[in-house]
């Protein structure tokens, strides 16, 4: 769940409907200087399904204990983490095998940073041995204790794609006014840059460089409106949640 905030309350939006964001942002993506991402069907595909794994944690979202908040998806224990990041790239495999290890890749970055805040933790050092051997059977490349090797560069350069759509995706739906993304691909050749994102307002972003091919563009999201901050527990969030109308929020994206 995402946790916008908002005077009185909150704006909650689902994990997957972020990712359907991402997934039409990127599907602009590629200009004179920036190239197409290429297999673009399946770099699409990744965008868009990498959070479908949360749909059902999102159907019954809990609070944050310390705080009476609505959990934000980076509040929640690594178990649960572990549990739902498995849901979102194995249902995949059989259909969508390239998009599927795109997606196993970008987790497994989260999932490193778990196993070094919780050393002694199983679950997270079995789920990144289960993300090692994946990628390392589908895409028939080397694998050792350390980690994955050989993941060939056109591979790397469309895992950084569907990086970037989740972080401008989250950038909006949080509305965070400022943001840099680093090593964006210019191509496939190793070109990179620094984006830039500004907005004044939460909602009109600018981007510079600009990696779209269309000058100005429009989205829109829709969100959980909550009149409240702070929850006694898991059941009057759910309940609050069931009985509130949705709002939608209108963003555009230009040049910087």
């Amino acid at each position: 769940m995402i946790r916008r905030e908002k005077n009185d309350g909150w704006i909650l939006i689902t994990q997957h409907d972020h990712s359907i964001l991402a997934e039409q942002i990127m599907t602009y993506w590629g200009n004179g200087e920036f190239s197409n991402p290429q297999p673009r069907d399946e770099v699409l595909f990744a965008i868009k399904e990498h959070d479908s794994g949360w749909k059902e944690w999102d159907s019954m979202p809990k609070i944050n204990p310390e705080t009476g908040y609505p959990a934000n998806f980076t509040e929640m224990s690594p178990h649960d983490q572990c549990e739902i990041w498995s849901r979102c790239y194995k249902p995949y495999a059989a259909t969508h095998l390239y998009a599927s290890c795109l997606i196993a890749l970008h987790f497994s970055k989260f999932n490193q940073s778990n196993i070094r805040k919780n050393p002694d933790l199983e679950v997270p050092k079995s789920l990144q041995l289960s993300i090692k051997s994946f990628v390392a059977e589908k895409l028939n490349i080397g694998i050792s204790d350390a980690g994955l090797e050989k993941i060939p560069d056109e591979v790397r350069i469309n895992l950084k794609l569907l990086q970037i759509g989740d972080i401008i995706s989250l950038t909006l739906c949080h509305g965070w006014r400022s943001g840099e993304i680093t090593e964006a691909p210019f191509d496939y050749n190793g070109s990179k840059t620094t984006l830039k994102m500004e907005s004044q307002d939460g909602y009109n972003y600018q981007i510079t460089p600009y990696p779209f091919h269309d000058s100005s563009l429009k989205f829109s999201i829709k969100g959980k409106n909550l009149d409240m901050k702070t929850f006694l527990n898991d059941e009057e969030l759910r309940e609050r949640l069931n009985n509130s109308n949705y709002e939608t929020l209108d963003f555009t994206i230009g040049k910087g």
